[in-house]
C-alpha cells in the first residue's frame, strides 16, 4: 500500500495520482467505454433527459407530536468582497474564513427560509419571506407551500420575526394583494414601534396595508398552542425568535441572530451590515449561541443551508453549526 508523505509542507499529488492511490484511476474512463459499448450493441436510444430544474422547496419534520415543514422562498449570492460581513474587517479575512471552513470562496450564499408548523387545527408560519420584493431572487414560498399541498388561506397565524424585506415581503403579491387573507398577524410591540416612527417607504406600505391587524406581542408571549416569544433584539430593535415545544423536544428558530452558517459561528464578533443596533446584535448573537451550544439545542435558521435545522457546537472561542441529516422516511 503506498504511504502517503508525512511532511508538513503540502505535497503536490496530481487528481490522477490521488486517484490511483485509492484504486480509482482508470475507472471513469473504463466505465464510459462499457457504457458505450453497451449502447453500440443495441438499438440507437434517445438522448439522456436533462437532470437540470427545480429544487425541492419543502422539507418535512416533526417536533415531538407537532408537524412541520421547512419552506424555501429561494436565496441570492454575493462575492466576499460585497458580503454585509466582518463590517470594518479587511476584506481577505472574509475569504479566509470561508476557506478555513472548506466552503466555497467565490460567492457568499445566503439561502431564504421559513418554517410551517401546525398546532391542532392551526398552521403558523414565522415570517413570509421575500414575496415580489427581491425579484427571482425570492418569492418562491407560495409554490413551495404548494408543492407540499397547503393553500395560502389555510394558514391561520403569521409572527412576523422583523421588518425586514425577505421576512415580511410575502404578505402581498405583486399586485398588493393580501396573500394569507386568514391569518392573524403577530408582531413585537418594539418592533412595531420601531418602524412606525423610522421606516422606509416599502416598510410603511406594509405596515399600513394591515393597520389595525396587528397583535402586539412581548417576550415570553404564548401564543397558539406552544410557541414562546422569546427576545433577541439588536438585528433590529424588536427582533424575536420562536421557541416551538412538543413533549421533551423542542425547536428554536432563531430567524437573523445568525446569517451565514460559517462566517456567524466563527466570528459571532463580526459587524453585520444589516443589524441595525451592531453593539446589541453582537451581544445577542454571542448569548444564544452559547445557550444553544450548552443546552444542544435543536435550531432552525432563516438563512441556513436548506433545511435549515441542525445544533450549535463550540470550536475554541467560537461556533460551529452542525447540520441536521435529511432524513428521507
Amino acid at each position: 500500500m503506498a504511504t502517503l508523505p508525512t511532511s508538513t509542507s503540502r505535497p503536490s499529488v496530481s487528481r490522477r495520482d490521488a486517484l490511483r492511490l485509492l484504486g480509482l484511476a482508470g475507472a471513469g474512463a473504463f466505465l464510459g467505454s462499457s457504457l458505450t459499448r453497451a449502447a453500440s450493441a443495441t438499438t440507437p436510444a434517445a438522448a439522456a433527459p436533462s437532470l437540470a430544474g427545480a429544487q425541492p422547496g419543502f422539507y418535512r419534520f416533526s417536533i415531538g407530536s407537532i408537524e412541520a415543514l421547512a419552506l424555501n422562498d429561494g436565496g441570492f449570492a454575493m462575492p466576499p468582497a460585497e458580503s454585509p460581513f466582518g463590517i470594518g474587517e479587511p476584506r481577505e479575512k472574509v475569504t479566509e474564513a470561508l476557506r478555513d471552513a472548506l466552503a466555497p470562496t467565490d460567492m457568499v450564499r445566503l439561502p431564504f427560509n421559513v418554517l410551517l408548523v401546525r398546532l391542532g387545527a392551526d398552521l403558523v408560519l414565522i415570517d413570509t419571506g421575500c414575496g415580489p420584493a427581491f425579484g427571482p431572487a425570492g418569492g418562491k414560498l407560495v409554490a413551495s407551500l404548494a408543492a407540499a399541498g397547503v393553500k395560502p388561506e389555510q394558514v391561520t397565524g403569521i409572527i412576523v420575526s422583523h421588518m425586514h424585506g425577505d421576512h415580511f415581503g410575502g404578505l402581498l403579491d405583486a399586485n398588493g394583494e393580501i396573500v394569507f387573507k386568514n391569518a392573524k398577524l403577530f408582531m413585537h410591540r418594539v418592533e412595531h414601534d420601531y418602524w412606525t416612527a423610522n421606516g422606509d417607504e416599502n416598510v410603511q406600505k406594509y405596515l399600513n396595508a394591515f393597520k389595525g391587524k396587528w397583535q402586539l406581542i412581548t417576550g415570553r408571549d404564548k401564543l397558539v398552542g406552544d410557541l414562546e416569544i422569546a427576545e433577541a433584539f439588536g438585528h433590529t430593535p424588536g427582533h424575536i425568535m420562536v421557541g416551538v415545544h412538543s413533549g421533551s423536544e423542542s425547536l428554536l428558530h432563531f430567524v437573523d441572530v445568525v446569517h451565514s452558517h460559517v462566517l456567524s459561528f466563527a466570528h459571532p464578533e463580526w459587524v453585520m451590515k444589516f443589524d441595525v443596533q451592531s453593539d446589541v446584535a453582537i451581544a445577542t448573537r454571542k448569548r444564544v449561541l452559547d445557550r444553544c451550544a450548552t443546552d444542544r439545542t435543536r435550531v432552525f435558521g432563516a438563512h441556513m443551508p436548506f433545511p435549515a435545522l441542525g445544533r450549535v457546537r463550540r470550536a475554541g472561542s467560537a461556533y460551529e453549526y452542525v447540520i441536521e441529516p435529511w432524513v428521507s422516511a
